[in-house]
């Protein structure tokens, strides 16, 4: 697989008091996603969806480059 590009944006807004939408847009070479979630203030979901993209961020960082 020969990715040059990825691209990951997360945009949290909000329609409603208490409720957050999240829209997550991935871009690669190979497969575009785009989804939108609403959640409320609180929900564990979302708090656990933030906490494991912070955690895909972190490894991608300071993976080690393999040549």
């Amino acid at each position: 697989m020969d990715i040059k590009e990825i691209r990951v944006e997360i945009r949290k807004h909000h329609v409603t008091p208490g409720v957050n939408v999240l829209d997550l847009a991935i871009d690669t070479d190979e497969e575009k996603l785009i989804k939108q979630t609403q959640h409320k203030d609180g929900d564990m979901a979302f708090k656990k969806f933030v906490e494991d993209v912070t955690k895909a961020a972190k490894e991608l960082a300071f993976a080690r480059i393999e040549g």
